[in-house]
């Protein structure tokens, strides 16, 4: 229990919070909080890489790679999602 409830799990919850709050209430403002929100999940995923980056040349592990690789077919599921429902499709 205590591996789930970390504080970047707290944070990422009451930013959810945060949205769904956003999204009632100020509508208006729902598109600068997505920036927002993009902006700051880039930022970590950079300084949580240079991490990995750093651990792997110090204890000879390949953290790095698997996350790269983790990226990679991420972003390959999100184009394949993203052909897939498109809405003038051939």
């Amino acid at each position: 229990m205590k591996k789930h409830i970390s504080s970047i799990n707290i944070i990422f919850f009451l930013w959810t919070l945060l949205l769904v709050f956003i999204s009632k209430e100020y509508g208006q403002y729902l598109s600068c909080f997505y920036y927002l929100s993009l902006i700051t999940m880039i930022s970590f995923t950079i300084f949580n890489l240079i991490k990995q980056r750093k651990e792997d040349k110090f204890n000879g592990t390949t953290l790095f790679k698997s996350s790269i690789y983790r990226m990679l077919i991420m972003a390959l599921i999100l184009i394949i999602f993203f052909f897939i429902t498109m809405p003038n499709n051939i």
